[in-house]
């Protein structure tokens, strides 16, 4: 007889990956409602159910411990970034010295934000007075912060939703991981 999964198992596992209800709900057809009740404990699915939501966490688990590469095997080790009181101008100069599309906003070992080549274009393109202001007027979100450890499938699902994401090893960045290192490792394959 198999033993069936606690809601509260299933919730573990599903947070242990990373992976929202939304996520979840979409890769089985199932709504995020149902799977937010049924970690509740709000509802009493049928087996059947219950036992596919599991299986799923529990396959995706396996194929992630299985990943040979982690965030320290593909990041760029050479980090730039800027300040919040960078201009736009000093942040352009150093995109195009270094051929990069984004910069973390760091200052004194805190992630404030990030300013991505999209957001600097468009930002010109509608006031091209602002290259000579600060960067804090044009800032985005910082980008997520994962241990030297992630697997390259958690990482590969961050970076669908944002443009980096910085590495740190304690309380230090030691890196940066965009898409293009992701394209480097399945180059190599």
């Amino acid at each position: 007889m198999e033993i069936l999964p606690s809601f509260s198992d299933i919730k573990r596992l599903r947070k242990k990956l990373n992976m929202s209800q939304k996520i979840l709900g979409e890769k089985l057809k199932i709504s995020q409602s149902l799977i937010s009740r049924i970690e509740s404990g709000a509802v009493d699915p049928p087996y059947s159910k219950l036992k596919r939501i599991y299986e799923y966490l529990e396959n995706e688990r396996k194929i992630r411990e299985k990943s040979k590469n982690h965030a320290e095997d593909i990041m760029t080790r050479n980090l730039h970034s800027i300040t919040i009181n960078s201009t736009i101008k000093d942040v352009v100069d150093l995109m195009n010295k270094y051929e990069i599309s984004q910069l973390p906003i760091i200052k004194k070992n805190l992630n404030l934000g990030s300013i991505t080549s999209k957001k600097i274009q468009k930002s010109i393109t509608d006031n091209p007075q602002i290259i000579n202001m600060d960067v804090s007027l044009i800032k985005e979100l910082p980008f997520p912060e994962i241990d030297k450890k992630w697997s390259v499938k958690d990482i590969s699902d961050l970076l669908l939703q944002y443009p980096a994401v910085l590495v740190r090893e304690n309380n230090d960045y030691i890196g940066i991981i965009t898409d293009s290192d992701l394209l480097k490792i399945n180059n190599k394959k």
